[in-house]
């Protein structure tokens, strides 16, 4: 099988041909899976950064008038590796975050400490519950599965009746963005 051309893969993702779609997992997912592992990740930190890349593309070039000149493949690996940089410095950050308030949490009463805790997670877990309960039926349905292990993306999208597995990554994108923004309204 001939490689494809950048503006094949570039048409396959802006209109959603599936076979086509299909193609570039094949071509490009292994790479990139390679460069994740190597680089302190998980396949599945893989498959989540190349759907990402892959909405990324389609945010930038589907759908507007900005042209596109370069390699897919390239384009796609760069998007990739810069999400996956933001994600290994904000685990840094959180770490360091972490170390810092565990060294807080030391010099304060633990008393004290565990009941406050206990009451901001609850009140953190009851807004979680109220921006879930925001979302429609399809993300709420969705969400569980993945949060249940469900990890076949096929059975998902059928379970679902939605078209393909490119569907489920771009509905599971927008679901957990629009849940984040509901939490962040009305709990922060």
């Amino acid at each position: 099988m001939k490689p494809l051309s950048d503006e094949t893969c570039l048409k396959a993702l802006c209109q959603g041909h599936s076979g086509t779609l299909r193609e570039i997992y094949r071509e490009y997912a292994a790479p990139l899976k390679h460069w994740v592992v190597n680089n302190g990740g998980q396949p599945e930190d893989a498959r989540d950064l190349m759907q990402e890349a892959l909405i990324a593309i389609y945010d930038r070039y589907c759908g507007t008038n900005s042209s596109f000149n370069g390699s897919f493949g390239g384009l796609l690996m760069t998007i990739a590796k810069r999400k996956w940089y933001d994600r290994l410095r904000q685990k840094k950050r959180e770490t360091d975050v972490r170390a810092e308030e565990i060294y807080r949490q030391e010099e304060e009463a633990p008393e004290f400490e565990s009941a406050e805790e206990a009451m901001l997670q609850k009140k953190k877990m009851d807004c979680l519950e109220e921006a879930f309960r925001q979302l429609s039926e399809q993300c709420q349905r969705l969400l569980h599965l993945y949060a249940q292990g469900q990890d076949d993306v096929e059975k998902i999208a059928s379970t679902l009746n939605m078209t393909n597995a490119n569907a489920v990554y771009q509905a599971r994108h927008r679901c957990l963005n629009r849940w984040k923004q509901l939490f962040y309204e009305r709990c922060k």
